[in-house]
């Protein structure tokens, strides 16, 4: 199978995998995966709203990750942060900038889709030469939890949003091709998770919050830094658990005193501990 028949028609096994929950894959074998194909749908109307405003410091009612240094912390941890946005670009919205080409110019758009469709198989592949380190982590010695808080301009494109917003209640998903980070405890999320309004008290944007379930014997990168984050590898599956709307404290940030609240998105994703790596 050629490059470009990877490309384009892996999408068509996510989908599938997606809606029936796919076979198990063991970390050792192959994943040929492409989510850029997925079909979003609309928020599902189950989506409720909690009246309860929690707080940015619960007691810590759950186990963080456990991290050891030289023992679960990936070379790559933080270099992975940087080109993440690099990554999670959709060889959908690459194509999307040649499409004027397809009339004006067909060898030149031609020319073009090749190149795109090579250039995202071979980040594909690097990513998954780079899970190989994750390999070799100590396991996690129990079952930890981890936060991601994340946000986008209301109806803007964004892998992870997209593919979270159009999969239903027990679906196995791979919300982005890079690496996901998260932090140990729901207070390191703040500064990501943000306000759904903007300073003319618009609401323009769409916080999330992710709250991963990592279970026992998981082998991802984890250390202390910054109040303890975590990465998993790239190409990562998970199954959602729930998605719901809550309210959550608006916190001031010079003093930090609550000054009001504001509504997110809550998404409780279970992390499957199988690591896609090359044939």
């Amino acid at each position: 199978m050629g490059l470009e028949k990877i490309g384009l028609n892996l999408g068509k096994e996510i989908i599938a995998f997606t809606r029936t929950g796919g076979k198990s894959m063991l970390a050792t074998r192959p994943v040929k995966v492409n989510i850029t194909e997925l079909k979003y749908t609309p928020d599902l109307k189950a989506d409720t709203f909690v009246k309860k405003v929690e707080t940015w410091y619960d007691p810590v009612d759950h186990v963080t990750p456990y991290a050891k240094e030289g023992k679960t912390v990936v070379e790559g941890h933080h270099y992975f942060h940087g080109v993440n946005n690099f990554y999670n670009r959709t060889l959908e919205s690459k194509l999307k900038k040649i499409e004027h080409f397809k009339n004006e110019n067909p060898s030149k758009y031609k020319e073009l889709y090749d190149d795109r469709v090579a250039f995202y198989n071979e980040q594909t592949e690097r990513l998954l030469e780079d899970n190989v380190a994750f390999t070799r982590l100590t396991p996690q010695p129990r079952d930890c939890v981890a936060y991601r808080g994340v946000n986008r301009y209301i109806g803007d494109p964004r892998q992870d949003f997209d593919v979270i917003n159009s999969a239903n209640v027990g679906d196995t998903i791979v919300p982005t091709r890079g690496f996901a980070y998260g932090a140990h405890h729901k207070v390191g999320t703040y500064q990501y998770l943000g306000s759904p309004y903007n300073y003319e008290g618009k609401l323009k944007f769409e916080p999330m919050l992710i709250e991963y379930r990592i279970p026992k014997g998981s082998q991802i990168s984890s250390n202390m830094e910054h109040g303890g984050e975590v990465v998993f590898p790239a190409l990562s599956k998970y199954k959602l658990l729930s998605k719901e709307t809550r309210l959550i404290e608006e916190l001031d940030r010079r003093s930090g005193n609550v000054i009001g609240s504001y509504p997110y998105k809550h998404v409780v994703l279970e992390y499957i501990p199988e690591i896609p790596l090359l044939t």
